[in-house]
């Protein structure tokens, strides 16, 4: 017996796939600078219901040439002195933290957070690479929202799968508190992180955004952290099997149908009934992330770094739950829970005293 299937949903995830592979194949054929983040930010405008408003994209453009502007000015004044680096660094990221309690949009926050971690790297290793980065990061917003449009107005959203798409309101909590919870997770392992040098710059945003999604929903985090762990294991699967494929018959050919074969895969299980169906969205976005970054030019050891690059996001996703059972014995959300503690450390107290 045939399978039916929401012509709304069929023609969203047909939407995604094209949208994503074909921005994939027009970015590496070009060959413009950061051309892989073209293809990432038209992964997260193509997940959503409809196209991005002319004014939001406007809003976010401003935002992403600020943020990038003020962190690359700021970065390479402050650069000799560690101290004063670190410190505005951690001023930084708690700012980000703080607008994203006061309602500010996902990409937004996801710009400010890469301005705040990410290029503060750069310019530690080189100010001009880092300007490539302030300069190109905007562009390839606005590009992929172009695209995005494009791909809406070829495959057109219904009204039934904008309603589908619809979100339940997230509960509300103290904003200090959150700020204070995703802080202290993730200002420390920013600052070990430049200490040490590493040079994994998604794996230090992807903490600070797995810290942002999990301030509010400790109780569900080992959950969310496990389908984003099985999210990225599998995206990062799919790009050694796309990379071993290409290398098999080294051409962009062989690249861009084995991406687009996985790309509509992963849109399917996108727009499946699945209970973790989302996930599909973000193994799309490590697929292109890994895979992207291998095939131009073929890397001998390309695989190598696909695989450790799914390590580091592993370490990171138990790094963030650890640090977020502790912060939570600490600083709980749940104000009974903050009441039980001010009465147990009281009677600490006064036996201490007796």
């Amino acid at each position: 017996m045939p399978i039916e299937v929401d012509p709304a949903l069929e023609r969203r995830g047909l939407r995604l796939a094209t949208g994503v592979s074909g921005s994939f194949a027009l970015a590496i054929l070009i060959g413009w600078p950061l051309a892989t983040i073209f293809t990432v930010f038209t992964v997260l405008f193509l997940q959503a219901p409809g196209p991005m408003p002319p004014i939001a994209i406007r809003t976010l453009f401003r935002q992403a040439v600020v943020f990038l502007v003020a962190s690359w000015v700021f970065s390479t004044a402050l650069a000799p002195y560690p101290v004063a680096f670190l410190m505005a660094l951690a001023l930084a990221v708690a700012t980000c933290f703080y607008w994203s309690t006061k309602g500010a949009g996902m990409l937004s926050v996801v710009l400010a957070l890469m301005a705040a971690l990410m290029l503060p790297t750069l310019v530690l290793t080189s100010q001009d690479l880092a300007l490539v980065l302030v300069i190109w990061i905007p562009i390839n917003l606005v590009l992929a929202w172009l695209w995005t449009v494009a791909m809406f107005h070829f495959f057109p959203p219904t009204p039934q799968g904008a309603a589908a798409a619809a979100k339940p309101d997230a509960p509300h909590y103290d904003p200090n508190r959150l700020v204070l919870r995703m802080s202290l997770v993730t200002i420390p392992f920013a600052i070990y992180f430049y200490l040490v040098g590493s040079g994994a710059l998604v794996t230090l945003l992807f903490v600070a955004i797995l810290s942002q999604q999990l301030s509010a929903a400790t109780a569900a985090g080992p959950i969310v952290a496990k389908n984003m762990m099985k999210a990225n294991f599998i995206g990062g699967l799919v790009a050694i099997a796309c990379y071993e494929l290409t290398v098999i018959a080294p051409l962009m050919l062989t690249a861009f149908l084995v991406f687009a074969v996985a790309a509509f895969l992963l849109s399917y299980w996108f727009i499946s009934d699945r209970p973790d169906a989302s996930m599909g969205g973000t193994a799309l976005t490590t697929t292109v992330i890994l895979f992207g970054g291998s095939i131009a030019p073929f890397g001998k050891d390309a695989d190598v770094k696909m695989i450790d690059r799914l390590v580091q996001i592993g370490n990171a996703l138990i790094f963030v739950l650890v640090a977020y059972i502790v912060v939570d014995a600490f600083f709980p959300l749940d104000p009974q829970k903050r009441e039980r503690r001010r009465r147990g450390l009281r009677s600490l107290l006064k036996r201490a005293k007796a």
